[in-house]
């Protein structure tokens, strides 16, 4: 789909999962792509065909941005990067890339760590099931070059805002073509579903709050389209966004409404909220640890601006109405 003079949105399937794809977005005449897609063998085969229709082939690819380093966008990089692509991120990936390394080592010990913390003891038993897994990482992309918030990078021609957006993923950014009007805006602004915004045991942030003022920060911007990596192109900016900020609105309301009968773990108060995707109790174990993580998120936010209270109990957290 042609989205401006030189610039094309391709779509990369993505299996087993509800999106069903992830777009990737080439410029021709600098042969470059904002992210790519997850690692599978159809989604490399859809990539090749979706080139193909621009004369190109994954070999001609001189240049990746990814937006975040979420395994949808980046999971062909490597292959990219092997045929000679320049891959390109936020100074901020390059950072988590190597912090990456580190948790890598003893990740399963952290998960279960975590799932204890949260109040999730009944899932542990299962989680040990899945220890050798834990072990099977790949090693962690190299980014060749890192951009700054604010910094522009020329494209067909064309200087373009790098803009830093902290929030679904920490080190996630989305790039404003002022010439044309538009803003790649990867995961960060999304037209239907609310990203996810999650926050684990072993990280000390507050993402919500960055995710919010990321929201704010690019409300105002200059766009008659924002082109996202997943369900569709949309208009009015600002409207979308005014949603996003009401539905957290809502869902920190409906956090601290669990808590009127006394203190809750993260797990229980996770239970007790509504989810799009499916009711807690046909979730997967999987699905409701990414859940938790979001609640978690939700409750940190609460926690810093004493909306609610946290305390730690025989190694479980716990929290109340403050």
């Amino acid at each position: 789909m042609k989205v401006a003079e030189d610039i094309h949105r391709l779509t990369v399937p993505m299996e087993r999962n509800p999106l069903g794809k992830t777009y990737s977005y080439l410029f021709t005449e600098s042969k470059t792509l904002i992210d790519t897609g997850v690692p599978t063998d159809s989604a490399y085969q859809g990539l090749t065909e979706e080139l193909k229709l621009h004369g190109m082939k994954p070999q001609d690819v001189e240049r990746v941005i990814l937006t975040h380093l979420h395994n949808d966008h980046i999971g062909l990089a490597k292959t990219l990067q092997e045929y000679g692509a320049e891959i390109v991120a936020s100074q901020v990936a390059a950072e988590k890339q190597e912090a990456v390394k580190l948790q890598q080592e003893n990740f399963f010990e952290l998960t279960v760590d975590e799932t204890r913390l949260f109040g999730g003891e009944q899932f542990l038993q299962y989680l040990q099931r899945y220890r050798r897994a834990f072990r099977d990482f790949p090693e962690p992309l190299r980014i060749d070059r890192t951009l700054r918030d604010g910094e522009t990078i020329e494209l067909n021609g064309k200087e373009m805002t790098v803009i830093w957006t902290p929030g679904h993923a920490h080190e996630h950014i989305v790039v404003h073509d002022h010439a044309d009007r538009l803003l790649f805006s990867g995961d960060h602004v999304l037209p239907k579903i609310t990203s996810h915004v999650a926050l684990h045991s072993y990280e000390d942030r507050d993402p919500l709050c960055d995710y919010l003022k990321s929201l704010d920060k690019v409300k105002d911007l200059d766009v008659d389209t924002v082109y996202p990596a997943h369900e569709w192109e949309f208009s009015n900016l600002a409207d979308r966004i005014e949603q996003l900020n009401h539905h957290h609105r809502n869902r920190l309301q409906e956090m601290k409404d669990t808590l009127q009968d006394g203190p809750k773990t993260i797990y229980d108060i996770g239970s007790r909220a509504h989810w799009e995707s499916r009711p807690w109790p046909e979730m997967s174990f999987w699905t409701k640890r990414m859940a938790a993580t979001e609640t978690y998120a939700h409750l940190v936010y609460l926690r810093n601006r004493e909306e609610v209270a946290e305390t730690k109990k025989d190694g479980i957290l716990y929290y109340s109405l403050a």
